[in-house]
């Protein structure tokens, strides 16, 4: 009966063990909705002029500056960087709330950045 406690318990510790080590990454996955993403988001058209409006402006996140270590100029920089742009402009928990010193971006846009890096961030 001891032994079976025993393994019991131990059981116990390692699955808690584990679960709590799996869960914790601060990176998030993109949350949208696949039936919100029915569209291809362009990135010419709809993700570049996003982020050239609201993030590499001069003094944040261009080439000249990049503020924080990201310039966000160009599909490369900003498809390595999708899922911290989500948190920040999500103003997710943990994560320095984006565009600096403003308002929120509407839902409608944080969703088609969502969408676009749920899409594998297309350079189209």
């Amino acid at each position: 009966m001891r032994r079976l406690s025993y393994f019991i318990l131990s059981s116990a510790v390692v699955l808690l063990t584990v679960a709590s080590i799996s869960s914790c990454n601060k990176d998030q996955t993109p949350l949208a909705v696949p039936d919100q993403c029915a569209d291809t988001i362009s990135f010419v058209g709809i993700v570049e002029p996003m982020i050239q409006a609201n993030c590499s402006t001069s003094g944040c996140h261009n080439a000249a500056t990049s503020s924080a270590g990201y310039n966000l100029e160009g599909h490369g920089n900003i498809s390595a960087n999708g899922i911290a742009i989500l948190n920040v402009i999500r103003h997710e928990s943990g994560f320095a709330p984006m565009p600096f010193g403003q308002a929120k971006l509407n839902d409608s846009i944080i969703n088609q950045f969502d969408c676009w890096v749920i899409q594998g961030k297309l350079n189209n």
